[in-house]
């Protein structure tokens, strides 16, 4: 009996998949021996970039589409292994601002370089002209679906 291979009804969405779970396990894998994953180093950063603006939890919930409850969670677990501090304000007590403590500045360029080289294998096979399309088509589709929330 002759089987043909079937192709898939959703083509798009499992190459995105594959994609981001490649994506993400050679993150991780990179991370990990620094005790975190790649979307705690991410987080890490962001809020280094962005800690003079008084940043909160609901900001990182909203600039890395996750729920409250998993934002909680994930800063818990960096508070606790001393990379950032959450603080509250004297002049309001119902907010608490995120900074991050010198052990996790450390940590911020080697992410960034991990985060650098990965990005430049995801696009490795392309010339400058298709790395361009790549990004337009990329944030054309992104634009085109609702936020998570």
């Amino acid at each position: 009996m002759n089987q043909q291979k079937r192709e898939s009804a959703t083509p798009y969405m499992d190459l995105i998949r594959i994609i981001s779970m490649k994506m993400k396990v050679a993150a991780d894998k990179q991370v990990s021996e620094l005790g975190l994953n790649a979307q705690q180093g991410r987080v890490i950063a962001y809020i280094h970039a962005h800690q003079e603006k008084g940043i909160m939890q609901k900001d990182l919930a909203e600039v890395f589409h996750r729920r409250g409850a998993s934002i909680t969670s994930m800063l818990q677990g960096l508070e606790k292994k001393g990379y950032i501090e959450r603080i509250i304000p004297k002049d309001n007590e119902r907010i608490k601002r995120l900074y991050v403590l010198p052990k996790g500045k450390a940590l911020i360029d080697q992410f960034h370089g991990n985060f650098e080289r990965l990005e430049a294998d995801l696009i490795a096979e392309l010339n400058e002209s298709e790395r361009q399309e790549f990004k337009r088509l990329l944030a054309k589709v992104n634009d085109s679906l609702p936020n998570i929330e």
